[in-house]
């Protein structure tokens, strides 16, 4: 009996440290980043796990280029190939309204939602990355790295960080495929 007891103590203490180790894959990357637009970042279970910063959708084959035109000066970005990007490229050229939100990304609603269809209920966000915000129905370039939040779908990307970050009053953008 007390052979037995030893051994299940044994067990015990070996697989404690191993418990802390692990975490769901399927809840949220981090609970303490800031949230990334007006609703709350989500920490209830069933979340999706943080996938790499790049969109990685269905392949570069799919890659739509893009511009943002702005006052003038000329941003370059790509738009993946999922489905929420196929429904933006559909509304293009587009002519949108942007301003600061949190200090991290600037953000204008679209005049139409956008498909959702086989993407993750959210994601976050690294700087350079163009994204749809689903909530607002939105569009989102952002500057700064988000955390997990509901409601992002990262759509593509875009190529100069310092002209989105460094306005620091609203702006309006012409957003068209490249020519």
């Amino acid at each position: 009996m007390h052979l037995k007891t030893l051994a299940l103590a044994a067990i015990f203490v070996l697989a404690l440290p191993l418990a802390g180790c692990s975490t769901p894959s399927n809840g949220p990357a981090s609970t303490t980043e800031p949230p990334s637009s007006p609703l709350e970042t989500s920490t209830a279970a069933g979340g999706a796990s943080q996938p790499s910063p790049v969109p990685s959708s269905e392949g570069a084959a799919d890659n739509t280029p893009v511009t943002i035109d702005i006052d003038g000066e000329t941003v370059t970005g790509t738009l993946s190939g999922n489905a929420t990007s196929r429904s933006l490229i559909a509304q293009l050229p587009l002519t949108l309204s942007f301003r600061d939100y949190g200090g991290q990304e600037k953000i204008a609603e679209l005049p139409e939602a956008l498909s959702l269809d086989g993407v993750p209920a959210g994601d976050s966000a690294e700087p350079l990355t163009i994204g749809y915000y689903a909530p607002d129905q939105a569009l989102v370039l952002y500057y700064e790295h988000v955390g997990y939040s509901r409601g992002i779908v990262r759509i593509g990307s875009f190529d100069d960080l310092e002209a989105i970050r460094d306005r620091t009053s609203g702006f309006t953008a012409r957003l068209a495929p490249a020519n």
